[in-house]
């Protein structure tokens, strides 16, 4: 493991950011002179010194419901730091709602804070950051559906702090919120946090399955934004490095969890990446898929978590870009560790997408959409919900039809 890293620092090792071109290219792709991004065992003792680099006091804290002890963590951070936490707000709620979210806004605009830190997982990141802008600009979320609808930043700088390792939330200029008619999304730049404090030692105590459901959306994010039509030679290096990290150490972090920190570390880092790459490049068709999934099993009032559902379809849509990208998942499969001596592309395609099949079903309950509470009546409908995530669809390396999405749906069904 490495000592604290910041921005650029994050790829420091890395052969292809040697130079100093590639290095300022990096740096321009992610925005690095406008925010901090912040990797490190012990890196949420710098709440404090963010707070002052951000000229900020008084603190407001956003949590997730489920982690009440933070409360008590972030207070002493702030105060030996000689700032002030003034206020809490943790009604989270798993996949955000635009009344959740609208309800933070107001929390804030009453709080009398100068500056907010969000701390758990992608739902509470997600709701803070469409909810600071909200309350700035006024209206509810739903009005900022869509790509850059907000005009100014947010009155309140935010500090993000995940307490899993998935999402990538912290790193990026998206928000997910959910609705009657399924998942929206919110791009801006003014949502994109001013810093992203990420220590793996805030993950220690994640629970196996929870651990394999939030490294499965991190190895998809990377895997869907190397194979993405947006993807670049930056984007790629960068996709390539959070492959490094997630691949090898997803099942050391599930099965050893607290007690391989070097396990916990790199799937922290890997979460960062591909956090980074979801502004400039963004996820593909294995996300669309998975929306169609999520939205049918939480009718059936038996949410499927978010990692899972991308996770069930990814193999599939893996094998279906093959034609165009399968070197790049090659790559995948041998930094995963798998045997590829005298195997050509084909095969390390199999061997990769194997790879997350093996990690979700001998780790999760979400095996198939049969155990997943799904059945061969659903896949017209989540597929029908699928066809409509244009944004993610239309960068897949590969076109995906009607057809093709269904015989992926029953790829999966047991």
């Amino acid at each position: 493991m490495k000592s604290i890293q910041v921005n650029a620092e994050l790829l420091s090792g890395c052969e292809y950011f040697d130079s100093d071109q590639r290095r300022e290219a990096l740096a321009d792709m992610f925005g690095f002179d406008r925010r901090r991004v912040i990797l490190g065992d012990g890196a949420v003792e710098m709440l404090a010194e963010e707070c002052r680099r951000l000229t900020a006091q008084r603190v407001m804290l956003v949590h997730d419901p489920a982690l009440p002890h933070l409360e008590a963590q972030v207070r002493s951070i702030l105060e030996r730091g000689g700032a002030e936490l003034i206020g809490t707000f943790c009604d989270i709620v798993p996949n955000p709602t635009v009344p959740s979210v609208d309800a933070l806004a107001a929390a804030v605009r009453a709080s009398g804070c100068d500056a907010v830190i969000a701390m758990g997982g992608g739902s509470t990141m997600d709701s803070a950051k469409v909810g600071l802008c909200v309350a700035t600009s006024g209206g509810t979320a739903s009005d900022y559906f869509g790509f850059d609808l907000f005009k100014t930043p947010a009155n309140w700088p935010l500090i993000a702090v995940p307490s899993t390792a998935g999402t990538g939330a912290e790193a990026s200029r998206v928000s997910v919120i959910a609705t009657d008619a399924g998942k929206q999304a919110v791009y801006s730049d003014y949502i994109q946090p001013q810093v992203a404090i990420v220590d793996p030692g805030l993950t220690r105590d994640l629970p196996p399955a929870l651990t394999a459901i939030t490294g499965l959306d991190a190895l998809g994010h990377a895997l869907e934004c190397t194979a993405s039509k947006k993807s670049n030679d930056i984007g790629d290096a960068v996709a390539r490095e959070a492959l490094r990290s997630g691949l090898p150490y997803i099942v050391a972090a599930t099965e050893e969890g607290a007690a391989n920190p070097l396990a916990r570390y790199h799937m922290a880092r890997a979460s960062l990446l591909g956090g980074l790459l979801l502004s400039p490049i963004n996820t593909g068709a294995a996300h669309a898929l998975g929306y169609g999934i999520e939205r049918i099993a939480h009718e059936k009032g038996a949410p499927v978590p978010h990692g899972t559902a991308v996770a069930l379809v990814l193999p599939g849509v893996m094998t279906h870009n093959a034609p165009a990208v399968a070197h790049k998942y090659y790559y995948a499969a041998g930094v995963a560790g798998l045997d590829l001596c005298g195997k050509g592309q084909e095969e390390g395609v199999e061997l990769a997408a194997g790879f997350v099949d093996d990690v979700r079903r001998q780790h999760t309950a979400f095996g198939s959409l049969t155990s997943s509470g799904l059945g061969e009546e659903d896949i017209p409908r989540m597929t029908e919900i699928a066809m409509t995530v244009r944004r993610l669809l239309d960068p897949n390396p590969v076109e995906i039809t009607p057809e093709d999405a269904e015989r992926i749906y029953r790829g999966v069904l047991h």
